[in-house]
């Protein structure tokens, strides 16, 4: 079985824990967008939350585990092996999405939270193929929901009315994807989004 097929099973079976609005966006929303499915090399699906949407773990079939990371909930399949993992770098990508750390070169980063790793690192503890749920915050002054971390107005987000979101079924269930999705694509990967670019990176 495939990994875009593994993760739409789990997609299926995660959602009934979502109680509350929800986008589904990321790699996930670009495949559904430029081939009607999951992309064959992607290893996650992102969900986005907003403030007033709870997660009923108690929904969630016993088969999957789960565990705060960093940024997020990882949801995965607790029979899949949990592979090594390189947990300092796991750390910095973190540290520099924290707004005490804005505008720290690499070096002022690594100076700086060094002292804190052994006490707040975590340790991975998710196979290769996970799900990701991740809460947003709604910014008042800008009037839409971003991640809540540092924020300089032009870093990722949604406006309310994308969040409003629109059901989809492409992926033989209905989900629910950002509302003007094209406009999420093109803010999020470029204006080129349409081509494929399998060596793409953050």
């Amino acid at each position: 079985m495939e990994n875009k097929d593994k993760l739409k099973i789990m997609l299926k079976d995660i959602l009934p824990c979502i109680e509350g609005p929800y986008i589904i966006a990321d790699g996930a929303l670009l495949g559904i967008m430029r081939e009607g499915d999951l992309l064959e090399f992607d290893n996650d699906v992102d969900i986005y939350i907003l403030p007033e949407t709870k997660i009923n773990w108690d929904k969630l079939p016993n088969k999957y585990k789960y565990n705060k990371d960093y940024m997020c909930y990882k949801i995965y399949n607790g029979e899949d092996k949990i592979p090594t993992e390189n947990e300092w770098l796991r750390f910095i990508s973190y540290k520099r999405c924290c707004y005490e750390y804005l505008g720290y070169n690499r070096a002022e980063l690594t100076s700086a939270i060094s002292k804190d790793y052994r006490k707040q690192k975590i340790d991975r503890q998710y196979p290769n193929l996970w799900v990701d749920i991740i809460p947003l915050v709604h910014d008042n002054k800008h009037n839409l929901y971003r991640l809540p971390y540092h924020w300089n107005g032009t870093e990722f987000y949604f406006t309310p009315t994308e969040c409003q979101g629109m059901y989809d079924n492409r992926l033989g269930f209905d989900i629910k994807i950002p509302k003007f999705p094209k406009q999420v694509l093109e803010r999020i990967y470029g204006t080129n989004w349409i081509i494929e670019e399998r060596d793409y990176q953050y």
